[in-house]
């Protein structure tokens, strides 16, 4: 073995051009590899514990050296035969050998490369989590590269993949139990919130390949996706979304701010491509929440038809993550639009996960805030999918009520009922939710005669009325909205009740915002801000089309051209401990008109 390497001549003729001055000394970094004569008798020496300095040179140069494809290939080929040495007091040299860059090589050296990581870990086991942790660390890109285009992987970056995942695939064939260490891999190596956009493309795009042929683990790598983009998710909340947007229009002096419009992508106009959201962590999750969205209907579809048994496999596993790590997450905003997708593709998967939340919601055993949420879920759930039959709608406003008379029932059976708020949460929450869903759907519930009737057979007068006082707990755009239709229709009277809410001096009433704290249910399925995922929810998403005149609230409907957010100032709210009103943020409005 010997070390060839270029000296910068001191003859100062050699010196006078700075070209060539500046060549010689980029070569005098640059060391020629040649191959050693004799590896095993280099690595059994080693071993014995004798000439030590010729091993440390070889790793010295491997690591070193610029190797070139036939060079590796000869290396490799030699190391073959060397294998069953390779044990772990060789660790040095194998992790030398794993950090050789291959995957950018020709076709020759790639599979040279493949062939030895395949025979290192039959023949020793213990390098299995070096060779799994070097593979994944290949996902991420050399350098902070520009984002693909529409979403698409680049046919460089498509081929460097696919040999990672070709070796990795053969991996977890010869040893099937390293599927542990690739989790515990992907897991270590994911990319925190703030790297660039590009990284977590690329990292996500290789885990969901890995689910394609390795589909039992699929659960568990949908679920570290999902957990990571709650991350993104929260640390990107649509009011900071919304400020970066109106900075943006200002900027360009379109005349105005605002919130961003979906309606905006709703169009055919392809000569306008949309921008990226200037929100850095926003537009990193937009872009995933396309790639995962694009995933699940590829997992569902076969050209274009919807194959249920993909649906239900696909269903159940996102249902599980969902319960884990979405429905207990408050002040997420867009990942949870994930169930909203899967469920628009057939209503028997929306009515199967109304039916499961409804069961969290009845269930005494559930944590109460797991209930509200649930309940919470089931309200935006159904005022925003336009994929669910109005069937559906009546039939869980008939569930709710009949729960909530029971419960007013029980109470009503007690000789004082306790007026702590955070006991019957749970009831309030319910109460919420169908105020929420008559006030938002009023207009496809008075239809036709026979969902009048079933409105009327709710007997929401006796709710509104009763000991316990939900107008008293409830978000007061909800009263207020609600109140507007069921005078109108002649449904119930709250306003009554309202009056004497606010004249009454209650100690309990003189912080309401305690009040509204256990009531702080969010409506998760609010107007989606992302930009560039979006066009997969509008065609299913339904925005408010108009209330009932609060003030005047017979004398018809609004105009149904109002934006999609309410506070009606004229309605009595809440005070913090400064004095300020206490208004909705983006993510809890309940979505109405802000007049």
């Amino acid at each position: 073995m010997s070390v060839v390497s270029s000296r910068v001549s001191s003859v100062s003729s050699l010196l006078k051009g700075p070209g060539m001055r500046s060549k010689l000394i980029g070569q005098s970094n640059r060391v020629n590899f040649k191959l050693p004569k004799n590896l095993k008798n280099i690595l059994s020496n080693f071993e014995n514990g004798c000439d030590r300095k010729i091993y440390e040179d070889l790793i010295r140069i491997l690591r070193d050296s610029n190797i070139k494809d036939n060079e590796l290939i000869e290396l490799l080929t030699d190391m073959h035969q060397c294998i069953p040495q390779l044990g772990p007091v060789h660790g040095c040299l194998v992790g030398t050998l794993l950090n050789i860059e291959w995957i950018g090589r020709g076709e020759g050296a790639v599979l040279a490369y493949k062939g030895f990581l395949e025979d290192l870990v039959c023949a020793h086991v213990y390098h299995t989590k070096f060779v799994v942790d070097r593979l994944v660390n290949l996902f991420m890109p050399d350098d902070e590269a520009t984002e693909w285009e529409d979403g698409n992987p680049r046919e460089e970056d498509l081929r460097k993949l696919n040999h990672v995942h070709d070796a990795l695939n053969k991996l977890l064939k010869i040893i099937p139990m390293s599927g542990g260490l690739l989790l515990q891999a992907v897991t270590s190596a994911y990319p925190y919130m703030k790297r660039g956009t590009h990284i977590h493309q690329r990292f996500l795009h290789a885990l969901l390949q890995i689910s394609e042929y390795a589909p039992h683990l699929r659960s568990d790598i949908l679920s570290l996706i999902i957990n990571r983009l709650i991350i993104l998710d929260v640390n990107a909340p649509t009011s900071e979304i919304e400020d970066y947007e109106e900075e943006e229009m200002q900027e360009e002096d379109t005349g105005g701010g605002g919130v961003f419009n979906m309606e905006d992508i709703g169009s055919n106009d392809k000569a306008k491509p949309l921008k990226a959201l200037r929100h850095p962590v926003a537009h990193t999750l937009d872009v995933c929440m396309e790639q995962v969205l694009s995933y699940i209907y590829g997992s569902c579809h076969v050209q274009g038809t919807l194959e249920l048994e993909s649906l239900k496999g696909l269903y159940h596993e996102i249902l599980q993550i969902f319960e884990k790590i979405i429905l207990p997450t408050h002040a997420s905003h867009h990942v949870q639009f994930i169930m909203f997708y899967i469920c628009s593709f057939k209503v028997v998967v929306a009515e199967a996960f109304l039916n499961w939340l409804w069961r969290k919601v009845s269930n005494p055993n559930v944590a109460p805030v797991i209930r509200q949420s649930a309940v919470s879920y089931i309200a935006s759930l159904l005022a925003r999918a336009a994929f669910m039959p109005l069937e559906l709608l009546t039939a869980m406003l008939q569930e709710m009520s009949q729960w909530v008379h029971s419960y007013v029932s029980s109470q009503d059976s007690l000789e004082c009922v306790n007026s702590d708020v955070r006991v019957h949460s749970v009831f309030y929450s319910v109460c919420q939710a169908m105020f929420y869903l008559i006030a938002f759907r009023h207009k496809d519930l008075v239809d036709t005669k026979k969902n009048l009737l079933i409105l009327q057979s709710l007997n929401l007068t006796k709710i509104v009325t009763c000991r316990l006082n939900p107008l008293r707990v409830c978000q007061p755009a909800v009263i207020q909205n609600f109140a507007a239709v069921t005078r109108t229709y002649q449904l119930a009277y709250c306003y009554t009740v309202i009056e004497r809410n606010s004249r009454s001096n209650l100690p309990v009433l003189q912080n309401s915002n305690r009040l509204s704290t256990w009531l702080d249910t969010f409506f998760p399925f609010d107007p989606y801000a992302l930009r560039l995922s979006s066009h997969r929810i509008i065609s299913v998403y339904i925005h408010y089309q108009g209330s009932v005149n609060v003030e005047s609230a017979t004398a018809g409907l609004k105009d149904e051209t109002d934006e999609d957010d309410f506070m009606d100032e004229s309605f009595p709210q809440s005070m913090d401990s400064y004095g300020h009103k206490d208004k909705f943020s983006y993510s809890t409005s309940p979505g109405f008109i802000h007049t």
